[in-house]
């Protein structure tokens, strides 16, 4: 439920000063969705640049704005979040592990964003961020539309390249990919999440009509469908599979056949997935530990690596990147657990691992059943890959669904108070003879 500490009109909300977040805010919003759905076509030298100011820029507003609108909630999730780096500090210092200033931002702009968001919801441009949302899954869809046949290898050669629409129908082909570079396909799957789920709280609160929010959130499906990322694609049906949950209008008769017919989807597209992935790999008998495309085998043997560790690396970590080892269940190929829960544990350590994930509870709890549906997408995706916390640029733009849900119940809650207001005028009124 909104409370008055979270929602209501906070210190610090007003005065005669230029109006700095008013004026900041679009800005960073409109260099979000640019950044997020133009950067395979940006050059090379200005990616490393706009992202510094993306992650560096948000964290210091959200710096400001815990100064200026300080709060027991926001205070306690800042202190946390900013406990991260003194863990990897006292990791690099006592285990001589690397330390990775650049990739802390990157780990760490996504929340605070989302620190920023519970602070000044109010000063975002809900519109902005919806007609943005919008624009860009309506560039996804004329870039997959335009891009050749590609395959997760990259390896495919094809004298007539086939475009990506019909390689997605047809085999397996993905969608061309947007963001994260060519070789990272499953970035491309995550924004168009994040840019959906905006899209979505838009409508939710009014934002959007319900015919353009539903056009627009069929183009991200398709996308989700046809760029093959089967983690994505759980996270959307369970996003929308506990908003259904949640839905007063629903008898409860549906919500239990819905659910039925969610999980049973659910098992559909993994065994789908495997499908497509042992007739790209050519295997005909397919063993325990290659499930999930290799996934089971990954988990097995880095829970291996974690139980023979010393206690000092279980508590601490071993650093950011430090879970870019080789698996043998991938013919020795260096890559992460594919498991958000394993690579915390990893890199931050068991306190670390604590501390992230409890702030990402908190922040869930405070906007209540909205709040469960939104952070359903991170946890799910967390458990089955290298989840939605650990894409930077996908959870940045994630964020910006946090505040338009935010900035929604605020309003609600607002426009709650307003009657009450009226209702008790009128009862004194009544009261006093009129």
């Amino acid at each position: 439920m909104a409370t008055r500490e979270a929602y209501g009109p906070s210190a610090g909300s007003s005065g005669q000063g230029i109006p700095f977040f008013e004026l900041a805010l679009p800005v960073f919003v409109v260099l979000n969705y640019f950044y997020g759905a133009f950067y395979n076509a940006l050059p090379e030298g200005l990616l490393t640049p706009l992202a510094g100011l993306l992650f560096a820029g948000q964290a210091g507003l959200a710096i400001v704005s815990v100064a200026a609108r300080p709060s027991a909630f926001r205070l306690r999730i800042f202190f946390l979040t900013s406990a991260l780096p003194v863990i990897w500090l006292v990791s690099h210092l006592i285990l001589q592990h690397r330390i990775d200033f650049p990739q802390m931002l990157r780990y760490l702009g996504p929340i605070y964003l989302g620190i920023l968001v519970f602070g000044h919801f109010d000063k975002f441009p809900p519109r902005l961020m919806a007609w943005g949302a919008c624009a860009a899954v309506f560039w996804v869809m004329i870039w997959s539309a335009t891009q050749p046949f590609y395959l997760h290898s990259n390896d495919a050669v094809f004298d007539d390249p086939v475009p990506g629409w019909w390689a997605a129908l047809v085999g397996n082909g993905r969608l061309a990919p947007y963001h994260g570079g060519p070789e990272n396909p499953h970035s491309s799957g995550y924004m168009t999440l994040a840019f959906m789920l905006v899209i979505h709280q838009a409508w939710v609160w009014g934002v959007l009509g319900f015919r353009i929010a539903m056009s627009f959130i069929g183009m991200s499906m398709l996308y989700i469908i046809g760029c093959f990322s089967t983690q994505v694609l759980f996270a959307a049906v369970a996003y929308y599979g506990v908003y259904g949950m949640y839905w007063p209008q629903i008898p409860k008769v549906l919500k239990v056949s819905a659910g039925v017919v969610g999980l049973g989807l659910l098992v559909l597209i993994a065994i789908e997935n495997e499908e497509r992935k042992a007739a790209v790999r050519n295997d005909t008998d397919v063993k325990l530990e290659e499930l999930g495309s290799g996934r089971l085998g990954t988990w097995i043997e880095r829970v291996d690596i974690i139980s023979y560790r010393s206690p000092a690396e279980v508590w601490l970590g071993t650093g950011i990147g430090s879970d870019n080892m080789s698996s043998v269940i991938w013919r020795l190929k260096e890559t992460t657990s594919h498991n958000t829960y394993l690579t915390m544990i990893i890199e931050n350590g068991v306190i670390g691992f604590l501390i992230y994930f409890g702030v990402l509870l908190m922040m869930m709890l405070r906007i209540g059943r909205h709040g469960t549906a939104l952070f359903t997408t991170v946890f799910v995706t967390a458990l089955i890959g290298n989840g939605l916390s650990l894409r930077p640029m996908p959870f940045m733009v994630f964020f910006l669904a946090v505040a338009m849900c935010v900035w929604g119940m605020n309003r609600q809650y607002q426009a709650r108070r307003a009657q009450e207001e009226r209702r008790r005028m009128a009862a004194r009124l009544r009261d006093d003879g009129w």
